[in-house]
């Protein structure tokens, strides 16, 4: 079969201290069929066995970018893409996909020149039973959404993902630095912020169901403490992206949200009262986000 007769295909995983998820991962790409592809990893500071995992593989590329962050590693992702990369997929480091998934990815393009980025559904797999006050799709993307569709709105997360690389080029975007994961500090919006910059006016977003991934959910992101952390690192997140208009809407809206948290308390509904409390908190981590972005900056 020759290979040059199918488009360049990337696949990159940026990866920080999660060595044995990895190794999952990068043994499911291996079978993939398709027969032009490369697999890089971008290894962002790790301090565990990340490189010698990798060593293990030998078609895979592996480069260390010790900024830490999780957009400056994405970002050495789309550096190190050759000009001959016609498409970049992006997966994260606890999942695994199937054989066929490159496959299904340019199946979607296909159906509109206009389409810059292709999502997938994630298919969560916990390592335990998720306690019932989980809010379940927050590990999940999109798993009910069914067929194959072109949309001008963003059908499409970081961790399942692929990338037309002559749009990117053209528009010459990166993923803001000043968003996304670093270390145990859990901004997100990195990349919602980069698809919908790839998208702008005149491109749109493709999602297929038959190209999911199994999403690996370790039992200590199931715990009450991780999610109080995440919802209210997303309101810093939400300041962070959309400014004084989001502030000022959610300034207002924070004694109306402690009034109906305290209302269905009396409820006894305990997943209600969860998911009542988690938009308390994250409205508060908007509303501190100012000080707390100065207080980082200073550090």
């Amino acid at each position: 079969m020759n290979k040059d007769k199918f488009p360049k295909v990337v696949i990159g995983v940026c990866t920080y201290n999660r060595c044995f998820g990895l190794k999952r991962l990068l043994q499911s790409l291996i079978k993939l069929d398709y027969p032009n592809f490369e697999i890089i990893v971008v290894d962002n500071n790790s301090t565990d066995q990340t490189a010698k995992i990798i060593s293990e593989f030998e078609k895979v590329k592996y480069i260390f970018e010790a900024r830490q962050g999780l957009a400056y590693a994405r970002n050495c992702l789309l550096n190190k893409c050759g000009k001959d990369t016609e498409y970049l997929g992006m997966l994260d480091d606890d999942e695994t996909v199937n054989e066929d998934w490159i496959l299904r990815m340019l199946d979607c393009f296909q159906l509109d020149e206009r389409i810059a980025v292709v999502g997938g559904p994630y298919i969560p797999c916990f390592e335990i039973t998720p306690p019932a006050w989980m809010p379940y799709d927050f590990h999940a993307f999109n798993s009910e959404v069914r067929g194959i569709g072109a949309y001008s709105v963003r059908m499409a997360a970081g961790g399942n993902v692929m990338l037309r690389m002559d749009i990117v080029r053209s528009k010459k975007i990166l993923f803001d630095y000043t968003l996304g994961y670093s270390g145990k500090v859990l901004l997100s919006g990195e990349d919602n912020d980069f698809f919908c910059k790839a998208m702008g006016t005149d491109n749109l977003c493709g999602f297929t169901e038959f190209a999911p991934v199994k999403h690996y959910i370790a039992k200590e992101r199931t715990t009450f403490q991780w999610f109080t952390k995440r919802y209210f690192y997303e309101g810093i997140t939400q300041y962070h992206r959309f400014g004084i208009t989001e502030y000022l809407k959610n300034f207002a809206q924070l004694p109306l949200r402690i009034m109906r948290l305290c209302l269905e308390i009396f409820t006894f509904d305990k997943k209600k009262i969860t998911v009542r409390f988690f938009k308390v908190v994250m409205n508060i981590g908007l509303v501190l986000a100012p000080l707390i972005l100065v207080f980082n900056s200073r550090r």
